[in-house]
């Protein structure tokens, strides 16, 4: 798969939010995540297994849950991280940039992808 990288910035007046990143529900449960930042920010890993697009049991996009990641090294964090989904990947993550004047870039990659 192709990294996808997400940015967020600039929290002064409250938390903000990159754009979702989705995941292939088909292919191998491996995501790299690296998370870089700039300026003085504490940001969170956020990640939902609910999805608006599906067929049989969509969530409303302003409904959907979103949880902190279960690493809690990218959970209100201050500094450059990187981690992981091993065994169960959410269907979607995003970067909560909690507070702070800098920013926050994070780079997703799956490996593999669904052979057909």
């Amino acid at each position: 798969m192709i990294p996808v990288t997400v940015s967020v910035s600039d929290a002064s007046a409250g938390a903000k939010y990159s754009s979702w990143v989705r995941f292939d529900s088909w292919a191998l449960p491996n995501v790299s995540v690296q998370i870089n930042k700039s300026g003085t920010v504490n940001y969170t890993l956020e990640t939902t297994m609910d999805d608006p697009n599906s067929p049989t049991d969509a969530v409303a996009v302003n409904d959907v849950t979103w949880f902190n990641s279960t690493d809690a090294n990218v959970v209100g964090a201050i500094a450059a991280k990187q981690t992981s989904f091993t065994s169960l990947i959410p269907t979607f993550a995003r970067i909560k940039l909690n507070s702070g004047s800098g920013s926050v870039t994070a780079t997703f990659v799956q490996a593999g992808n669904v052979t057909f």
